[in-house]
Parts: C-alpha cells; sequence; structure tokens
C-alpha cells in the first residue's frame, strides 16, 4: 500500500507519517517512508537524530542520482521515465523504528534552483514501484496542493489529509 500524508502546514502531517510508518514496521510490513516535505522532519519522527538525520544525503542534493534518472541535471528538460529498482536499495536509510527513509530535500538557498528533479524521482519512484503484500510505502507530503500539480502523489493507493478544526 502507497499512502500520501497531506494537508496544510502545521497540522501534524510529519506526526502522523511518522506514526503510520511506524505503526507499518511494528506489525511487521517492509516499511519505507519518503519525506516529500522542503521542510524535512520526518527522521526526528523515526527515532534517528538531528546529527543523524543530517548526515543523510537529500535526493534533491544527490547530483550523480538526478543527472543519472532524470537526464539533465538542474537545467533543460528533464526524463520522467526511468528505472528506480535501485533507489530503495542504495538511497534509503534505516531508521531505529525499523523504517527505510528516503528523504526528498529542499531549496537550501536563494538560486540554488527547484525540487523539480527530485519530485519526479519520487514521481517515478511511486509509478514503478511494486507494493506487494506485507509492505508499505508512506510518503510525508510538502504543506499545500503543490504535490497534486506536479503529480507527485498520483500513484498513491490512499491520500490521507490531516486537517485541524480551523
Amino acid at each position: 500500500m502507497k499512502v500520501a500524508v497531506c494537508g496544510k502546514g502545521g497540522v501534524g502531517k510529519t506526526l502522523v507519517a511518522g506514526g503510520l510508518a511506524y505503526a507499518f514496521a511494528k506489525k511487521n510490513f517492509k516499511t519505507i517512508a519518503i519525506d516529500a516535505d522542503p521542510s524535512p522532519n520526518l527522521a526526528l519522527t523515526l527515532g534517528l537524530s538531528s546529527d543523524e538525520a543530517s548526515r543523510i544525503l537529500p535526493i534533491s542534493e544527490n547530483k550523480q542520482l538526478i543527472e543519472a534518472k532524470t537526464g539533465t541535471g538542474y537545467a533543460g528538460v528533464f526524463r520522467l521515465t526511468f528505472t528506480v529498482d535501485d533507489i530503495v536499495r542504495e538511497y534509503a536509510v534505516m531508521t531505529p523504528l525499523g523504517v527505510n527513509l528516503i528523504v526528498m530535500g529542499t531549496v537550501r538557498s536563494v538560486g540554488a534552483g527547484c525540487t523539480c528533479p527530485a519530485n519526479a524521482v519520487v514521481r517515478s519512484l511511486l509509478r514503478h514501484l511494486i507494493v506487494e503484500r506485507g509492505e508499505a510505502v508512506v510518503l510525508d507530503m510538502e504543506a499545500g496542493v503543490e504535490h497534486m500539480g506536479r503529480g507527485t502523489a498520483r500513484h498513491v493507493d490512499v491520500m490521507l489529509i490531516v486537517a485541524d478544526a480551523n
């Protein structure tokens, strides 16, 4: 099952996504959590320390992966279809809670580009990743609806929308 956790900023998406990923792992599901929020904190929710989380190389900063998978790096036209079978195996970090974590990344400075290449990788990963019985993928999406416009969450089975009373 592929679950995207969505909603506006500050409603608890990361807490819900982390709790859901942990619940799947505790039930012996092979679980992959993808932090697709440009303000990544899912690693902390899944039991990694701040120091451990800061050492994770996000997909958006892995120039070799971006260029290999999307074809052009950070400029020009992106190839949106590519193989993804190696991404989880080579780039996921196992957390203390038994969840494989992949971090999409963020834009760290003015003029540093956009998260389009990383979103293309996540979108393709979700499109091609075959989730079998006893496996789960949980995505902590960015605030708002940008991921809908980009089609990042198009290939999920469930879109869980977290909301508050406001």
